[in-house]
């Protein structure tokens, strides 16, 4: 891929504006930052507590499901 000369770019007014977002696209991102912290230290706090099995199975889906959610929408983002 060729890049273009920076000096040779034309002014920031003429590029256009930053493209257009979803309107609730930092709710959703943060909503999932908080999920995905939230299951991180339950399964934490599960490990220390002793606690079954199930906790632990339930707090690592929610954390591989947020982290893909968030990968997902970071990839489909672009650059």
């Amino acid at each position: 891929m060729r890049h273009p000369d920076p000096a040779h770019l034309p002014p920031v007014s003429v590029r256009g504006t930053a493209p257009e977002s979803d309107g609730d696209g930092g709710v959703a991102r943060a909503v999932l930052w908080v999920v995905l912290v939230g299951s991180v230290v339950g399964n934490t706090v599960a490990s220390y507590t002793g606690a079954g099995t199930g906790v632990h199975l339930v707090a690592g889906a929610v954390t591989v499901l947020c982290a893909t959610v968030l990968a997902v929408r970071r990839l489909r983002s672009g650059p």
